[in-house]
């Protein structure tokens, strides 16, 4: 494991860069993500891991560091190569400069690395994120199932086609109303080896109930066959499910 400063994904819904994408302006700075895919050890599970981030809470505060939000993902269906994944989400690449920097100076680093690598073999990796789509209204527990597309792109496609794409999906989404998900983004890989996929769509769902009537629209509306055909001309995806929660609470203001 690496830097454990956590941010969470409303909080950069709350700057107000979902609204931008259906605007006729440049795309916001995004959102820089830390991520760490990983594997339980034999005989490991996420008991062993909530001990590790208490000791990691204990020792970010003990060292005065900033502690904001952080989710971790637990696979739930779908063929992919890892068991979790674990998300420090800042509002850009100075706010994670800042972050990494007094993380490094801190000199706790060593130790916290240690109480994960007793649990899991991870690797780390870094992304940029962009929001499509925040439902408004309701509160959010922190706690959802996510709906995870792992995309490549199509021959003679690439990112200028995904802020289109992505300004159909929101829109989309939000006609759905209820139906549609909390929050959705696209995250794309800044570190990545061969074979990693391009980019991740995810959306944010309260249940598999939610998760399956948004499934039904895209079905059997006009306007979610429109955005699938969208999507398939662009993007050849692969999609898993998780059960996300909300691991580190944040610092009061």
């Amino acid at each position: 494991m690496n830097t454990r400063t956590k941010s969470i994904i409303v909080s950069i819904v709350s700057l107000g860069l979902a609204g931008a994408l259906f605007a006729a302006e440049p795309p916001p700075t995004p959102a820089f993500v830390e991520t760490w895919g990983c594997n339980y050890k034999e005989g490991k599970d996420w008991s062993d891991k909530a001990k590790a981030t208490d000791y990691m809470v204990d020792q970010v505060e003990k060292a005065g560091l900033t502690k904001v939000p952080g989710f971790h993902w637990t696979l739930k269906k779908g063929r992919v190569p890892v068991d979790t994944v674990w998300f420090d989400i800042h509002a850009n690449g100075t706010a994670f400069g800042a972050a990494r920097d007094a993380w490094d100076a801190s000199g706790i680093g060593a130790g916290v690395d240690a109480a994960f690598d007793k649990v899991e073999d991870c690797t780390a990796g870094l992304s940029v994120m962009r929001p499509i789509y925040q439902q408004e209204g309701g509160d959010d527990d922190g706690n959802s199932l996510v709906a995870n597309l792992a995309c490549t792109f199509k021959h003679g496609k690439g990112f200028d086609d995904m802020q289109d794409l992505s300004r159909h999906m929101g829109g989309v989404m939000q006609s759905f109303g209820d139906d549609g998900p909390r929050f959705a983004a696209v995250r794309q890989p800044i570190t990545r080896s061969t074979n990693y996929p391009d980019l991740f769509v995810f959306s944010l769902f309260d249940n598999v109930s939610h998760w399956t009537r948004y499934v039904g629209q895209l079905f059997s509306t006009e306007a979610g066959q429109r955005m699938r055909n969208h999507s398939d001309m662009i993007l050849d995806c692969n999609i898993s499910l998780w059960d996300s929660q909300q691991v580190v609470t944040p610092d009061s203001d």
